[in-house]
């Protein structure tokens, strides 16, 4: 496969990802696995497996962009999302802290570590997160923003009435 012809079939797969064309995009990351692995490529590859809820093998596409960079955010996120998915929330908030370690303005990992805690009834925790979820996010992220600022309105009053009744 030529260079250009690599980055060609690169961009298509990624435009297939966007588009949610996953079946077509595995195919295309498969064959440019072949001929180069990169932390990037693995990861894309497995975020679409991710969408077709291939999870064991999305994971491990994951698993290896880890091996191949250890300070790349993204697949400690979509690790993180996996087990956010399956109800593994320990896991989850155990991938999505190294995200954030590396990344501590990605919001996307804010907001999902704040989901986990929320679901482990860790409500400090969860609110400190998507405190940073507002703060972090940017304008693509409006309607979940205000989500988010009536959850957050509802984890202070539930944490106020238990300091309330604890005294």
């Amino acid at each position: 496969m030529q260079e250009n012809s690599f980055y060609e079939k690169l961009e298509e797969a990624n435009h297939l990802l966007i588009y949610r064309e996953y079946e077509e995009a595995c195919k295309i990351y498969e064959e440019l696995l072949k001929e180069n692995s990169s932390a990037e490529l693995h990861n894309n590859y497995g975020l679409a497996l991710f969408y077709l809820d291939k999870y064991e093998e999305a994971l491990q596409q994951f698993n290896r962009a880890i091996q191949l960079k250890e300070n790349f955010c993204l697949p400690y996120i979509n690790t993180g999302l996996i087990y956010l998915n399956r109800g593994e929330y320990e896991k989850a908030v155990e991938f999505l802290t190294k995200a954030i370690t590396l990344d501590n303005k990605n919001s996307e990992a804010h907001y999902n570590i704040a989901v986990a805690y929320y679901r482990l009834n860790k409500k400090k925790e969860a609110l400190f997160h998507y405190e940073e979820f507002i703060k972090n996010s940017g304008n693509e992220y409006v309607k979940l923003k205000e989500s988010v600022g009536k959850i957050i309105e509802q984890i202070k009053t539930d944490l106020s009435k238990q300091e309330s009744c604890q005294e």
